[in-house]
């Protein structure tokens, strides 16, 4: 991520808050549509609603397949919407939980949090219109929306209904709040990756110091080859051999029988080769027999 994009929550306890405050949403969501699965009530409020008038009967798919022309139910009735709603809600657990995780981990980055309640405000926008979307299916009593959410429970519905009556109501209701905390999360994350001039400022600081650091630590295969070239160039070089008649070079050698004889160097001799120097100081001085006579 650039300098463009903020790595620090602004005021963390607003993001602390909204995790505490989704889990028991959460908690409830799975309760609530995990009970309606997989078809705990939604049949029964539909024959409610056919019995007042307010919707379609649920029998008559039963005789599009007896006729030979099947018909979907309608989109709030069907059991599409319910595996849906429970899906939606064991992914929000989950992605709660990995959410907690990261940012104790400090991985959590605003930028990811936009994507994640993106996606999670579209999932919850489409089980929301699922919900209270309308049946169609009789032309003769057609309704925008369920019967339980503009009715009365206690008038309209069923003996034993009542209470999946405010189940349906209240999950529509979880719903819609849940949405609400995703839409909030989104923008505050918006607002927490949009990064301040200081903050630029600071990225700009550290990305130029990692690339400092990248340029140290870079091996330069062709520069440490010159390197060695220029340091073999400048080593010493050994004398070549001279030609008959020059002076015999000053090497290590020579300089050493100098200092031993007495700081002169030794002159070549007649009929020697050409390099060749003198009798040594050692056989001047020591060369006779007389010194080691018994």
């Amino acid at each position: 991520m650039g300098i463009w994009v903020a790595h620090e929550w602004k005021i963390p306890r607003i993001l602390i808050g909204l995790l505490v405050l989704e889990l028991p949403l959460t908690v409830l969501m799975l309760v609530l549509m995990g009970v309606a699965d997989p078809n705990t009530y939604r049949t029964r409020l539909w024959q409610d609603g056919a019995n007042a008038k307010f919707n379609s009967d649920p029998s008559i798919i039963l005789y599009s397949y007896a006729n030979y022309k099947p018909l979907a139910p309608p989109l709030v009735w069907s059991q599409y919407m319910t595996t849906f709603n429970v899906v939606i809600s064991v992914l929000s657990m989950f992605i709660l939980l990995v959410k907690g995780a990261m940012f104790t981990m400090h991985f959590f980055y605003p930028i990811i949090s936009v994507v994640v309640h993106a996606v999670l405000i579209a999932l919850y926008a489409t089980s929301l219109h699922n919900q209270t979307s309308g049946d169609y299916l009789d032309p003769a009593h057609p309704s925008v929306r369920p019967w339980y959410l503009t009715q009365s429970c206690a008038q309209y519905a069923g003996p034993g209904n009542y209470g999946y009556c405010l189940q349906a109501r209240a999950s529509v209701y979880a719903v819609a709040v849940m949405m609400i905390l995703f839409i909030a999360y989104f923008g505050y994350s918006i607002w927490c990756a949009i990064p301040t001039e200081k903050e630029k400022q600071e990225r700009e600081t550290e990305r130029l110091a990692d690339l400092h650091m990248k340029k140290l630590s870079t091996f330069d295969a062709n520069e440490f080859e010159m390197d060695n070239k220029t340091v073999f160039l400048n080593l010493p070089k050994t004398p070549a051999t001279p030609s008959f008649g020059a002076l015999n070079p000053m090497t290590p050698r020579t300089t050493a029988f100098t200092r031993l004889n007495g700081g002169k160097a030794p002159e070549p001799t007649l009929g020697s080769p050409a390099g060749s120097s003198r009798a040594l100081p050692f056989r001047e001085q020591y060369g006779s027999s007389s010194h080691y006579a018994p």
